[in-house]
């Protein structure tokens, strides 16, 4: 019996052999077509300029694709029934798509980003409270560097459902400045030292499109508001910014005109009668 049962034994193995030697030739195969067939897809897409975020999610799904259809070779040449086992994936993918709803949403909302390109890797864009380059659009997340040199993570089903200005979609940036102004200055004077402030910037833009203006905005309780308006390359946003900020308090007490101030009067009012 015990002789019969090992004879029996050595038949399996020797029958599985050539099934289990297929097995492991044909996932040897997948992966390396999966390795030369990435390698030349990310090739491909950075020779078009496609967006590397973008390159890199669809190197992923291209390997992921490869494997799976190596794995279900490999099975059918081990004689191993793959209808059970897609049966078994399918069930498994609905509960772990009600477990990560929320996650799926990011994910479509990050293929969406990926395919429309509201925004690419490097563009400047300002979303809610925050201005940065993007560093990289995940399937789940986007990452902002701020000036501060800080990554903010943000989700992208709420990036995707917000609204998101990209500066680099026009090279140059309109910086702007709002100067309060006491209301007995001279306006034309007042003019006449922001456009000089705004000439001796560096690094500003000026051409038919892109005009420096100075024009009095509104009438304050307190102040008349001027609205300075000059352009620049975005990458040079704040260096202009912070120049203009400072030159115009520096030209402003040069030219002994005052920047108001919100101040209270207090009046004391005695009784003699006392």
């Amino acid at each position: 019996m015990d002789g019969f049962t090992l004879n029996k034994l050595k038949e399996s193995v020797i029958s599985y052999l050539p099934g289990l030697g297929g097995a492991l030739i044909i996932t040897a195969v997948g992966i390396l077509i999966a390795f030369i067939c990435v390698r030349l897809a990310r090739k491909a897409l950075l020779h078009k300029k496609v967006d590397p975020s973008l390159t890199t999610f669809l190197c992923r799904a291209l390997r992921i694709l490869i494997y799976i259809f190596t794995l279900l070779a490999a099975l059918s040449a081990l004689n191993i029934s793959t209808a059970g086992l897609i049966a078994f994936f399918s069930a498994a993918a609905a509960a772990l798509a009600l477990a990560l709803k929320d996650r799926l949403n990011d994910i479509t909302s990050g293929i969406i980003i990926l395919f429309t390109k509201p925004f690419i890797t490097g563009d400047f864009i300002e979303f809610g409270k925050y201005k940065g380059f993007v560093q990289k659009v995940e399937l789940i997340h986007t990452v902002i560097k701020t000036y501060d040199q800080t990554n903010v993570i943000i989700p992208n089903s709420i990036i995707s459902n917000a609204e998101v200005n990209n500066y680099t979609s026009d090279p140059v940036i309109r910086v702007q400045i709002d100067v309060p102004i006491p209301y007995e200055a001279d306006i034309d004077k007042v003019k006449e030292v922001l456009y000089g402030v705004i000439d001796s910037t560096p690094k500003t833009v000026s051409d038919d499109d892109h005009t420096p203006t100075v024009r009095l905005e509104s009438f304050a309780e307190s102040s008349l508001d001027f609205n300075v308006r000059v352009f620049c390359d975005y990458a040079d946003y704040w260096t202009v910014y912070y120049h203009l900020t400072e030159n115009i308090k520096h030209a402003l007490d040069k030219n002994n005109i005052s920047i108001p101030f919100n101040q209270m009067d207090v009046h004391i009012v005695s009784d003699d009668s006392k």
